[in-house]
């Protein structure tokens, strides 16, 4: 529900209490010895008749916006206030100042036509009081009453300044809702560049020590004068995995430092996507025997040549491939393949892991998007996995820079597909 919506919302709160009140006042003050003599019984039906349609106009539910609503709202109030008019003394009533109340409203609430044809309205009903039930007096013959017609202008001119303050206010109150707006928005800009300079910096200095501690391991695992143990080996694979896990964490979190602020730079190529493709996977393979996976690159003659960005193109398949992985049981299965036609590459990467669940794949794709848990709080069957929820949200955002596109296929309990798409090369 947006602002203005709920502004309406209260200002028909408002309504309903000030008309009670108003209503339920002048029922006491015309008993009062009021000269002339105001028409107790056409006063009591128009008050039985407000507080019927105001109960049953606010609850229904008609499709009109809630401006026309008020609009026609303060218009039956205008006639109401015409028949109490005319029943408490015509032109000369005391109560001709209720033709203010819905004037006001419409001037601050709705648009300037409506503030112009309440108006209208207003100025029609008091001088069709003025020529049509003229006050008792005498009057030159072929004339119309002097009295009545200045009382008439008086009463349209008073209504008029009103219906201007009216809109006077309601352009001060735009105008500061306006200027509040864009200082919120621009403090909300000035944090967000505060928070992407820091996420950029922050990630920038990790980035120096985490490569040299994986040089160090690399180096210790690769030097054959070394010797060491099982146990000592496993380990060292063990930290290179996690120093592996956490720059790319970083790379994600740079990549999506430079995507807040625009500064996400394309190197876009013409490259053979099937030959690219086979030599990732080999670095996929160590992760899914690891886990007892089988990952299969289906083969083809086919030669697909892409225009694109080719290490945005390793990101994207490296969060696809990995999340295979992650959601994949043991013995499992991932198969990757490409496809071309009408004009576009398509990259596949499927799984027989354990689906996705339905509620969780409309915001896939969200920034820190976490599965849902299921009863046993694991997500979605298996092991809930530590993720920061940026692999996917990064995957879109590159394919599409990219001119692609993205989707999903998935089946709870059977398995996931997630295809992306990518340009041809370019003669």
């Amino acid at each position: 529900m947006g602002e203005k919506e709920i502004s309406f919302k209260r200002i028909q709160k408002i309504i309903e209490i000030s008309s009670g009140l108003l209503i339920v006042s002048g029922l006491l003050i015309i008993n009062l010895p009021i000269v002339p003599t105001p028409d107790k019984t056409a006063v009591y039906l128009s008050s039985i008749f407000v507080f019927v349609f105001i109960f049953l106009w606010h609850k229904l539910s008609l499709s009109i916006n809630l401006m026309n609503k008020n609009f026609i709202e303060s218009v039956v109030f205008l006639a109401v206030i015409f028949v109490i008019v005319h029943a408490t003394g015509g032109i000369s009533s005391h109560f001709s100042f209720l033709y203010l109340l819905p004037n006001l409203s419409v001037s601050t609430t709705s648009s300037r036509g409506h503030t112009f044809a309440s108006w209208l309205a207003t100025a029609g009903f008091i001088f069709g009081e003025a020529l049509l039930f003229p006050s008792p007096q005498v009057k030159p013959v072929g004339s119309f009453s002097p009295p009545d017609l200045s009382l008439a202008v008086l009463n349209v001119w008073a209504v008029g300044l009103v219906v201007v303050y009216g809109r006077y206010l309601a352009k001060e109150v735009e105008t500061t809702q306006v200027v509040a707006t864009e200082a919120t928005i621009e403090k909300e800009k000035e944090i967000n560049t505060l928070k992407d300079e820091f996420l950029f910096i922050i990630s920038h200095e990790l980035r120096g020590p985490i490569t040299a501690v994986r040089g160090y391991l690399e180096l210790f695992l690769t030097n054959d004068s070394i010797k060491t143990g099982s146990e000592v080996k496993r380990l060292t694979l063990s930290a290179m995995n996690q120093g592996e896990q956490l720059n790319d964490l970083i790379a994600q979190l740079l990549d999506l430092s430079r995507l807040e602020v625009g500064k996400l730079k394309l190197a876009n190529e013409n490259f053979e996507i099937n030959e690219y493709l086979s030599a990732l996977l080999k670095n996929e393979q160590e992760a899914a025997r690891g886990k007892g996976i089988e990952l299969v690159s289906k083969e083809t003659t086919q030669k697909v040549s892409v225009y694109a960005d080719k290490e945005r193109v390793r990101e994207v398949v490296h969060n696809l491939v990995d999340n295979a992985i992650k959601y994949t049981r043991e013995l499992g299965k991932i198969w990757v393949w490409v496809e071309a036609k009408g004009g576009s590459a398509y990259i596949s990467v499927a799984d027989t892991g354990v689906g996705i669940a339905p509620q969780d794949l409309p915001g896939l794709f969200d920034r820190f998007h976490q599965p849902a848990e299921n009863p046993k709080g694991e997500p979605n069957g298996t092991k809930k996995e530590k993720s920061v929820g940026l692999g996917l949200f990064l995957a879109k955002n590159l394919v599409e820079k990219m001119n692609g596109k993205i989707f999903v296929e998935s089946r709870l309990g059977k398995g996931t597909k997630f295809t992306f798409s990518l340009p041809l090369a370019k003669n």
